[in-house]
């Protein structure tokens, strides 16, 4: 590294110093507590309840507080009829509950209830349940109407635009903050050269796009609509009103204040001395406002230690932004110039990028780190949650990509990739072409970070129970394991219904534990009655995860007696 170019690395990273402590300063400031995906913790009626009385509203509550916009509640008959009153509204002041009435004196019969809501880090959750009231009458098809609204998806051609427009906001996120910070802080005066101020323009103007397309499509995302509501200024309003909209708006704020920033970083003639160190501390604050934005309308900004996180997910991307940074910068000054002009010589600043993007391995690997141990509990959740599993495939194209770094930096070492003059030595079309499949795998990181940032975290989706219903000796059984991981303090509740949909009381109910893989078992679980046809053991203990086998014995008179085996894994 020259003494000019190292100096000014020096220079540049006090500045970054000084801008990473005040953009710490406002995350903490902004960054607010709040969970991740909404959990259902309980709901009024409860779930395969039967009822004597119509109940007046239906309360669900969750374990964070939900925004109830694109859609909220609906009830239904078995008929598939609305039946509710309409106006999901939070009951009093409590965030984490929604409510929507029902009119007095429902008919006797089965009802469907389907909800979605949006969680705190701007992404739908659903689901739907049955109660009934005075007998279940219509239960089986309640049952095939319920399951139907809890799998619904919504348009496929939604969801692809979705991902696509958040890969989008990333790769120009990236692309504009790591190429600023590159320019300004290694290579001055680049920022004049027609292939690198083009791409950071092409940078802006991705993200700005992709950040107001983002806005338009999370209404019919999240209400799981058709494309064709789209052009519904209602949904954007709604939008605009959730923790999603206003980061959005934050974004586009801040946006609009890196234009100008970015025309004097392009210009022809480059600041110097207070001028250009104010430039440095200006284009920090608006770019770490910016790396901020993903985070706290997602997954950082949930779960516990919300500031930590944001913190923690700020530097990730970051270091990330001055990876890519540099492999556009070198990839704009390795492109072959015009005929007969002398090529740009790349070494020097070749090998100052190189040693920011070894730091930036670093601090992304570390940081990613305790990303992931906020998001995973456990290491079984690697595999058994979809989470997990893109994380496992993010993680698996960074080390190649950071492979082929190792490779661009063997051919630095050799030192010819600025010999001859006309830019065509083997060492410099061999880096070239290097930094251009570089490139290609960061495209891969960021689709499959696109896809990352929608998915559950793993520990909110193993938290979710286990469910079965079935059939025995005309009674209908209904079983609930929660939360179904090993370890003690798990509840299990058994109830039983009559065939006229209520509560019957038997005069035996058993249930035992097997883990076949382990030769465990069977244990049998000492079950307390709860009210008629309630059963539940508060402590059942999962010695290790693995697929238990859970057998129910119901006994309905002295001779009728059925077993059921139900397969029951445990995380």
């Amino acid at each position: 590294m020259s003494t000019p170019l190292a100096h000014r690395v020096r220079a540049g990273a006090s500045r970054a110093t000084i801008v990473a402590a005040i953009a710490v300063f406002l995350v903490a400031v902004w960054a607010t507590p709040a969970s991740a995906h909404a959990q259902l913790e309980y709901t009024q009626p409860a779930e395969s309840s039967v009822l004597k009385v119509s109940p007046s509203e239906v309360v669900l509550h969750f374990g964070e507080d939900v925004e109830i916009d694109f859609g909220s509640i609906r009830v239904f008959n078995s008929s598939g009829s609305r039946v509710d009153s309409g106006g999901a509204h939070h009951p009093g002041t409590d965030g984490h509950a929604v409510a929507i009435d029902l009119p007095p004196h429902l008919p006797d019969g089965a009802y469907v209830v389907a909800w979605r809501v949006i969680s705190a880090d701007s992404h739908p959750v659903h689901g739907a349940f049955i109660f009934s009231v005075g007998t279940s009458r219509g239960l089986t098809k309640a049952s095939v109407l319920a399951t139907a609204l809890a799998n619904a998806s919504g348009s496929t051609v939604v969801g692809a635009l979705f991902w696509l427009i958040r890969f989008a906001a990333f790769a120009g996120l990236l692309a504009l903050v790591g190429l600023v910070a590159i320019v300004l802080c290694v290579t001055p005066g680049s920022g004049r050269n027609r292939r690198i101020r083009r791409s950071a323009w092409v940078a802006w103007a991705v993200l700005t796009i992709a950040t107001l397309l983002g806005i338009v499509i999370q209404g019919v995302y999240a209400a799981a609509l058709p494309l064709t509501d789209i052009t519904r200024t209602a949904l954007v309003r709604e939008v605009l009103a959730t923790r999603f909209g206003r980061v959005e708006e934050l974004r586009l704020v801040l946006l609009a204040l890196a234009a100008p920033l970015l025309f004097l970083v392009t210009s022809s003639a480059p600041a110097r001395g207070t001028r250009r160190g104010a430039l440095v501390v200006a284009c920090g604050l608006v770019g770490a406002g910016m790396l901020a934005t993903p985070g706290l309308a997602g997954h950082a900004a949930t779960g516990s230690a919300i500031v930590e996180g944001v913190i923690v997910d700020l530097a990730h991307l970051g270091a990330a932004s001055l990876w890519l940074g540099g492999l556009t910068v070198l990839a704009c000054l390795l492109i072959p110039s015009a005929p007969g002009t002398p090529a740009e010589p790349v070494g020097p600043i070749a090998r100052s990028i190189s040693t920011i993007a070894a730091i930036s391995v670093l601090v992304v690997v570390v940081s990613g780190t305790l990303q992931a141990f906020r998001q995973i509990g456990s290491v079984s959740e690697l595999l058994d949650t979809d989470y997990g599993r893109l994380l496992l495939i993010k993680v698996s194209v960074v080390v190649v990509l950071i492979c082929l770094g190792a490779l661009s930096r063997r051919l630095l070492r050799r030192g010819d990739v600025d010999a001859p003059a006309s830019g065509r030595s083997p060492g410099r079309l061999t880096l070239r072409r290097s930094v251009g499949i570089e490139l290609a795998v960061a495209a891969g990181v960021l689709a499959v970070t696109a896809l990352l940032v929608n998915a559950p975290p793993a520990r909110e989706d193993v938290n979710l129970p286990f469910t079965s219903s079935y059939t025995a000796l005309r009674d209908q059984v209904n079983v609930i394991v929660s939360p179904a991981a090993a370890g003690v303090r798990n509840v299990l509740h058994i109830y039983i219904l009559g065939p006229t949909g209520q509560p019957r009381a038997v005069p035996e109910v058993d249930a035992s534990l097997t883990l076949p893989s382990d030769s465990i078992g069977p244990l049998s679980l000492p079950l307390s009655l709860v009210t008629i046809g309630h059963y539940r053991d508060s402590d059942v203990t999962f010695f290790a995860s693995g697929n238990w086998i859970l057998t129910i014995t119901l006994r309905t008179t002295a001779i009728d007696e059925q077993v059921v085996p139900l397969p029951l894994p445990v995380r």
